[in-house]
């Protein structure tokens, strides 16, 4: 449960470092800290503008190569807070916790999984009491909010990754917006990333994705895709998601970009089947871009 007079834990520092960016000043020659908040958060925003009757949100998650959950993100303050053990035993139970506060609210704390279904920290939200009649209702609807953040999610240290990934990156892209219009019209899919090459160096950069890391610069595996003969599949996730990596081409054939397509996997299924609807995908987006000026730019 969320508590209002909790001490900032150790990890404070750690978290706001992770949520800052060093950008220089051309003209002044000097570096500028500029404040970044992480991805967590960005879901906690995004939450909060679709549902303005929400009163509290928190996301508690255990950082990789540590023992302690804490608060990553929230609209009340709080972050880095240590979780309390009823919060803590949400995702380690996988049991949902329903608490009536004294100031006629309601809190629901729900796990909070990745989009393989691994369970990555605790979702919190507080909303008006709606009384016994209504109570079924708002279960229902913060358990579609939670799996609709999990969607977004990669596993738990993609929620610590600065956002935008890159200061000078926008989130909200041409790029972007095809590929949320592609997920809608294909809800199939759990993964979609887009990189494409941008100028001015013209770097393979991820520009559009449903898991943010946004002007992340391609590596080295990336860089085999953009020139790969052919897709290439592997399972991720734990074998839990079944994943292709795909060059993308202009109209005269040139590689531009790479896409990454996921599909939820349990071993049953057909993985030539998979391929082949992640080729169809591929050439739908790409088809698409071509008629996308500057797809990496912001739409005015």
């Amino acid at each position: 449960m969320m508590k209002q007079k909790m001490r900032p834990a150790a990890w404070l520092p750690m978290i706001t470092a992770i949520a800052t960016a060093a950008i220089l000043s051309s003209r002044a020659e000097a570096q500028v800290t500029i404040p970044m908040k992480i991805y967590a958060q960005e879901l906690v925003d995004r939450t909060v503008a679709q549902h303005p009757d929400l009163r509290t949100i928190a996301i508690y998650a255990t950082p990789p190569k540590t023992n302690a959950s804490l608060v990553l993100a929230t609209n009340i303050g709080l972050i880095g807070t240590p979780a309390s053990s009823e919060d803590a035993d949400v995702a380690a139970s996988g049991k949902t916790r329903i608490v009536e506060t004294a100031n006629k609210r309601i809190e629901i704390e729900l796990p909070l999984h990745d989009l393989a279904g691994l369970t990555v920290g605790t979702l919190a939200l507080t909303w008006p009491n709606p009384g016994a009649g209504g109570r079924a209702a708002l279960e229902k609807k913060s358990a579609q909010i939670r799996d609709g953040l999990s969607h977004r999610i990669l596993n738990t240290a993609n929620l610590l990754d600065p956002y935008p990934y890159v200061a000078t990156a926008t989130t909200r892209s041409r790029a972007q917006i095809l590929i949320d219009e592609t997920v809608r019209r294909h809800p199939e899919v759990t993964v979609l990333a887009l990189r494409l090459k941008v100028p001015p160096k013209n770097e393979l950069v991820v520009v559009g994705s449903t898991f943010g890391r946004h002007g992340k610069p391609a590596d080295g595996d990336d860089m085999k895709v953009l020139d790969a003969p052919a897709p290439i599949p592997g399972l991720y996730s734990g074998n839990k998601r079944f994943g292709v990596d795909l060059p993308v081409k202009d109209a005269k054939g040139a590689a531009i970009g790479t896409m990454n397509v996921g599909y939820a996997y349990s071993g049953s299924e057909d993985k030539q089947a998979l391929e082949a609807k992640a080729v169809a995908l591929r050439d739908e987006v790409q088809a698409r871009l071509t008629a996308i000026p500057a797809p990496e730019e912001i739409d005015p």
